[in-house]
């Protein structure tokens, strides 16, 4: 494993929300040990947010927490060997007692951003198990402890000192797999980053880490003009500067977290958009206007494997999968 370059990986809740997906997933990860020192961010298993926010105002949680645990233990089941799986589900079970207990109703309502958090607790177990099983030493990392809020929005200083201090002292043998999506205030009490969360996660972590780059792995190839598998004809975008994408990303033009690029902007990151399902394809490399020296040698590559196509000219009407 290269210890030169930091690259931060996300995966969206379709990259892992099957037995497939998940497989892909593992063998990127495997694919980009072998050239940098990844950090990886996870959202929870597809469906799963949803059944979440249904749970916050079910007059029958068990129900819904019951659909919660056969997801994650049907999952379990598909991809994990016996001694992984014993391990995930004791974690699973743990995290379950605290849902049913976070879901009684004088808990609920000051519980609910906990009961939203459980999907990403849930899941980056799992993608550390199955990646420890074909040999990647992987460790679920907890958000909660380096990710802060106040008043509902990111200390980006102190949460930028946490991860910088983390990563410092992580062992550079261990690929980190870290929650997306949830958060913690200064009492220690569960907090969430809002809808398409785990990007803006995956943007403060490039920054705290000082990534040269920041992949963003979805089931679409890139950024499109408009949903390519309902519109016919959908230009894609290969190139865009990272201060355009932002500027759109704030007036809703591309469906991520309205602050998603904030960070990563401000700390000169480029950011690929690339497909889980089509690995080998160009997706949109989103560059900043001026690059750091030791960032642009990285990116430099990028254009050039992708410099013999047309790049088509961009609109304010954009599509990205989430």
């Amino acid at each position: 494993m290269s210890h030169q370059l930091v690259k931060v990986l996300k995966f969206g809740g379709s990259s892992v929300g099957s037995e497939a997906s998940l497989q892909r997933v593992v063998h990127i990860i495997q694919g980009e040990t072998a050239a940098c020192r990844p950090v990886v961010v996870v959202s929870a298993l597809s469906g799963v947010t949803n059944l979440l926010v249904d749970l916050v105002e079910s007059s029958d949680p068990e129900s819904i927490v019951g659909q919660l645990a056969k997801r994650h233990i049907d999952m379990a089941d598909s991809v994990l060997d016996q001694r992984r799986k014993y391990t995930y589900l004791r974690h699973l079970e743990s995290i379950l007692e605290e849902l049913r207990a976070a879901c009684t109703p004088k808990n609920r309502a000051d519980r609910a951003d906990f009961i939203l958090a459980c999907g990403e607790l849930m899941s980056a177990p799992l993608v550390a198990g199955l990646l420890t099983q074909v040999g990647v030493v992987a460790q679920a990392i907890d958000a909660r402890t380096l990710v802060r809020t106040e008043s509902g929005f990111v200390d980006r200083e102190q949460t930028r000192n946490l991860i910088q201090s983390w990563f410092a002292n992580l062992s550079r043998f261990v690929v980190p797999i870290v929650t997306g999506f949830v958060a913690s205030n200064e009492h220690g009490e569960t907090t969430i980053l809002g809808r398409g969360g785990s990007d803006y996660t995956a943007s403060l972590f490039a920054e705290g880490v000082g990534a040269a780059k920041l992949d963003r792995w979805t089931d679409v190839d890139g950024l499109y003009t408009a949903d390519p598998n309902r519109v016919k004809g959908a230009g894609k975008f290969l190139f865009l500067l990272l201060e355009d994408a932002s500027t759109w990303n704030e007036s809703s033009a591309l469906g991520m977290h309205v602050e998603a690029f904030q960070p990563v902007l401000e700390a000169c990151i480029p950011v690929h958009v690339r497909s889980t399902r089509f690995p080998q394809g160009d997706g949109t490399l989103i560059l900043p206007r001026f690059l750091p020296h030791r960032i642009e040698k990285d990116a430099r590559a990028q254009l050039a494997h992708a410099g013999h196509h047309t790049t088509i000219a961009p609109n304010r009407e954009s599509y990205s999968a989430h």
